[in-house]
């Protein structure tokens, strides 16, 4: 089985530790990017299997960069969570476009099980 690999489009420097923290130890390759655009550089450098997104970038249309990430995935099977200190407002982002919500802060073992189960096909919810 190889590695999986994990992208974080969060821009605040403690949630990007917390995550590399939890999910390198159980053998993931995490990449970091701390914007939008660094994101979209990334993913055109390493197609990754999830990507932890925050909707709160600074400067950023979120929505307008989700779009722009579920384009250059085509349609693929790179699952996607939200993450966001307020709750995701379903008619905003539906099922399709996210696997699930992590609204912050969130504590480790939200994320491990929000993580398995996105990379499990599962849905979590909210």
């Amino acid at each position: 089985m190889s590695q999986e690999r994990v992208l974080a489009i969060e821009h605040d420097w403690r949630m990007r530790k917390l995550i590399r923290a939890n999910l390198e130890p159980l053998g993931m390759e995490v990449r970091e990017a701390v914007d939008g655009q660094h994101g979209l550089r990334l993913l055109e450098e390493s197609r990754p299997d999830l990507i932890l997104l925050d909707l709160e970038l600074p400067g950023t249309d979120t929505l307008h960069l989700l779009e722009l990430l579920l384009a250059t995935l085509d349609g693929g099977s790179v699952r996607i969570i939200a993450t966001s200190a307020e709750p995701l407002d379903r008619r905003i982002l539906c099922p399709e476009q996210v696997a699930s919500h992590l609204q912050k802060p969130f504590a480790a073992s939200a994320l491990l099980r929000h993580v398995r189960e996105a990379l499990g096909g599962g849905q979590s919810g909210t």
